[in-house]
């Protein structure tokens, strides 16, 4: 039983280690082989086979707004002083 434990003890501290660790790295598409269809992220484009930026800056949140296209904050005039100031 104990012959177990000497082996099972570091095994487990090996797999909490190793679980521990992040697989996110920093990707970056730029240079990148384009896929079997040649096509690459969005902002990006196929070219000689590798993936190149095609100058069109893309932010972290899309293209889309997420506030919607509706007047959700009524239709009268100023709301009213904020924070005490006029």
């Amino acid at each position: 039983m104990r012959r177990h434990m000497r082996t099972l003890v570091p095994l487990v501290a090996l797999s909490l280690g190793l679980s521990a660790c992040s697989l996110l790295l920093d990707f970056d598409e730029e240079g990148q082989p384009c896929d079997e269809r040649n096509q690459c992220l969005p902002g990006y484009v196929c070219k000689d086979d590798a993936c190149v930026s095609d100058g069109s800056a893309t932010g972290d949140a899309g293209t889309r707004t997420d506030a919607g296209t509706g007047t959700d904050a009524g239709t009268g005039g100023d709301a009213g002083t904020d924070a005490g100031l006029p």
